[in-house]
C-alpha cells in the first residue's frame, strides 16, 4: 500500500507540476496579447494621424490648386487664348456694356512682340489642364486614404475583438 500511495503521491505530483507550467503559459500568453493590444492600439494611432493628415493634405492642395486654375483662367481669358462665357462681362468702349473686345496693334510701341502665350491653357499639355489632372489625383489620393482608414480601422477593431476574448480564455486558464 505504500508503494500504491507513493506512486499516487508522485503522479499528483507531476499533475501539480504540468498544471503549474500550463497556468505559466497561459499567463505568458495574456500578458504577450495585452502587449501586442497596446502595440497595435499605438500602431493604430499612428495610422490614423497620418491618414488625417493625408486627406487634410490633399483637401489644401485641391484648394489651393482650385485657386491657381481660377487665376490661370481668369488671365488668359483677359489675353483672349481662353473665350470668354457668354455670360461674362466683357469691357466695351465708351462705358457700353457689351461690346468688341479692344483692338490692340500686332505690336504695339511698348512691346518688343505680341503676347503668344507657352502653350494652348485647355491643350491636353496645357498648364490648366495638367492642373485639373493634379487635382484630380489628389481627390483620388484623398478617397482611396478613406478608405483605406476604414479599412485599417476595421481590421484592428476584429483584431482588438479577438485579442480580447483570447486573453479572457488564457486568464480563465490561469485561474483555474
Amino acid at each position: 500500500e505504500l508503494d500504491e500511495l507513493e506512486l499516487k503521491i508522485q503522479e499528483i505530483a507531476g499533475t501539480v507540476l504540468t498544471l503549474h507550467g500550463e497556468v505559466e503559459e497561459a499567463r505568458d500568453m495574456s500578458t504577450k496579447i495585452a502587449t501586442h493590444m497596446q502595440e497595435a492600439t499605438e500602431i493604430r494611432k499612428v495610422g490614423k494621424e497620418e491618414n488625417r493628415l493625408a486627406k487634410k493634405d490633399a483637401h489644401e492642395a485641391q484648394v489651393q490648386l482650385a485657386n491657381a486654375i481660377a487665376v490661370l483662367e481668369d488671365f488668359y481669358k483677359s489675353s483672349g487664348q481662353i473665350p470668354k462665357e457668354s455670360w461674362e462681362f466683357i469691357q466695351g468702349r465708351g462705358g457700353s456694356r457689351i461690346a468688341a473686345p479692344v483692338d490692340l496693334p500686332e505690336t504695339p510701341s511698348t512691346w518688343d512682340s505680341g503676347y503668344t502665350g507657352v502653350a494652348d491653357p485647355k491643350h491636353p499639355e496645357g498648364i490648366i489642364t495638367v492642373l485639373e489632372q493634379i487635382s484630380a489625383d489628389f481627390a483620388k489620393m484623398a478617397s482611396q486614404t478613406e478608405a483605406q482608414e476604414n479599412s485599417d480601422q476595421e481590421a484592428y477593431d476584429e483584431d482588438m475583438k479577438a485579442s480580447a476574448i483570447e486573453k479572457a480564455r488564457r486568464d480563465r486558464e490561469a485561474e483555474m
